[in-house]
This record gives structure tokens, C-alpha cells and sequence, in this order.
């Protein structure tokens, strides 16, 4: 099942896209308009474990009246969560991104944060300021949390992920480095592309086996697999949730492959007119241009 936000900014409804087969396939349905008691936000559909309605929503597609159906391909689709309470991200998670830095992969999780703010869909402009002449990407798959988790054991972890989906790390690497802490350098507004939609759990055979890759401009930078993660989503449930509460919608984005800009031989940044594309298998496609 995939879960949407769609809509103008700031005012996204939540959505559920048709079965590819269906009668409707091709569409994207209003969940509240089909039914008026689904909270207003995907994240709200986690805090209050509504996915079941969601499911009996597509269920009845069929029947459902044309006011309640969008052509997905003429709405925006902004990220699926638009309000977590945090994105946390993890460094250094795969060993050829270690290894393009010269630097070890870390016996624990290297964590930071990116803020909320950050958060922009699928072709969204990426806006990069005058005063930033390093702009990288990174792509990574996020892990988005579906109920409340605090000291979840690895084997219970996977209970506790409501979905999956295309997350995009954008760092401003001259701040980043000239101020040694990463907040600010990667929070920047609309440096953290998500989406095209939440791909729930259920409709993911194994996340830890997962083609995942980037191009800028048709030029592929990023290639790799999932499996190649030194930290996997159940391990980094466990250990973030043992002294941080995880709240449902929270994001987890799980590090990047080798391939990034900034340690490119020559170093290549990103400018207004490009285009990236971020892909991981079976989840879907992240497109935006940079301004």
C-alpha cells in the first residue's frame, strides 16, 4: 500500500494511490473525502493505528464516487509525513562511503539531525541559497515509524516501522565544514526531498535487500544495494529507541552509498538547472530540480 500527502504545500490531505490492475489504477484517492472520521494527516493515521482503514478505503475503490479520486499524475505530492516530530539520520552506514572518505565505518551509529523545515516532495524545487557553493546529495532510504517505540528489542523492531520511502540527505558541505556542526548545514529549507509515497511494510519484502541509486542530470553518481548497510533498520530501531523515545511519523534515514559530490575526484556540487532522480527498488522515484 502506498500512502501519500497530497496537495499545495502546507496544506497536503492524506491519500492512498490505486492497486496497479485496478479500475482505478492511475489515481490517488482522497482519503478524506472517503471517509470523513480518517484523521487529517498520514502521521495522525499512525498515532491513531488507522492504517486498517486506509486499507478498507482502497478496499471499496470501485465503488467509491469520482469526487474522491485525483489522476495522481496531476496532483503534487508533497513528503508522506509532513509534520514529524524528527528526522534522525545516520552517517557513515555503508562501507564504501567510509572508504571514499578514508575513514573507518564506526562500531556504533554516527547520528545527527536534520530539521523538519527540510522536508519537501516529490519535484519540488531544491532552492540552494547565493551564499552556498557546495551543495551535495545523498540518497538514502527512510524508515518511517508507525507506533510509539522506547527500548525495542532488534527482534521486535520491525513491528514498530510503518513504512518505507526515497529520502534525499542535501548538505551544504562549506557550512558544513566551516562550522563543524551539521544542523544547520543540512536543515536548510528544502534539503530533504521524501517520498513519492510511504510503501508500508506489509508491501516490502525485505528492506535489506534493496537496489538504491542516484543521477544528477542522467549521469549515475550513487549505485548500490541496501544489504551493504553496516547498521540495518531493525538494529538502528533498537538503538535509537533505547534512550530515545521514537514517536509514530518519526524518520529515520539510514545513511548513503558511495558517490557523493564532495568526495568526487574532481569535486562536483550541485547547481541551478540540474535535475536528480533518486531511486531505490521497489519503492519508488524521487525527482527534483535544483534552483
Amino acid at each position: 500500500m502506498k500512502i501519500v500527502s497530497f496537495g499545495d504545500r502546507g496544506q497536503e490531505l492524506p491519500g492512498v494511490v490505486c492497486e496497479p490492475g485496478s479500475t482505478r489504477e492511475g489515481h490517488v484517492i482522497d482519503l478524506i473525502a472517503a471517509d470523513p472520521s480518517i484523521p487529517p494527516t498520514v502521521r495522525g493515521i499512525l498515532e491513531q493505528n488507522a492504517l486498517d482503514r486506509v486499507r478498507g478505503v482502497l478496499e471499496r475503490s470501485d465503488a467509491l464516487p469520482e469526487t474522491c479520486l485525483h489522476r495522481l499524475d496531476g496532483v503534487r505530492l508533497g513528503p508522506p509525513i509532513t509534520n514529524p516530530s524528527k528526522i534522525i539520520c545516520v552517517g557513515l552506514n555503508y562501507s564504501d562511503h567510509a572508504a571514499e572518505q578514508g575513514r573507518q565505518v564506526p562500531d556504533e551509529p554516527l547520528t545527527f539531525a536534520k530539521g523538519p523545515n527540510a522536508l519537501s516532495g516529490n519535484g519540488d524545487p531544491i532552492p540552494i541559497p547565493s551564499d552556498v557553493a557546495q551543495a551535495d546529495h545523498e540518497v538514502e532510504l527512510a524508515a518511517v515509524i508507525g507506533r510509539r517505540a522506547k527500548a525495542v528489542p532488534r527482534k521486535n523492531a520491525g513491528e514498530y516501522v510503518a513504512g518505507f520511502g526515497v529520502f534525499m540527505d542535501i548538505s551544504a558541505r562549506d557550512v558544513q565544514y566551516r562550522e563543524k556542526q551539521w544542523f544547520r548545514a543540512k536543515s536548510f529549507d528544502g534539503f530533504a526531498p521524501f517520498g513519492p509515497w510511504l510503501t508500508t511494510s506489509d508491501s516490502v519484502d525485505d528492506p535489506r535487500d534493496l537496489d538504491i541509486s542516484l543521477e544528477v542530470n542522467g549521469n549515475r553518481f550513487q549505485s548500490s544495494n541496501t544489504g551493504l548497510m553496516t547498521f540495518d533498520v531493525d538494529f538502528l530501531v533498537s538503538y535509537l529507541s533505547r534512550n530515545i523515545t521514537l514517536e509514530p511519523g518519526d524518520i529515520i534515514a539510514t545513511g548513503t552509498p558511495a558517490g557523493v559530490g564532495v568526495f568526487a575526484s574532481p569535486q562536483r556540487f550541485l547547481k541551478s538547472g540540474d535535475t536528480i532522480t533518486a531511486t531505490i527498488e521497489g519503492l519508488g522515484t524521487l525527482t527534483n530540480p535544483v534552483k
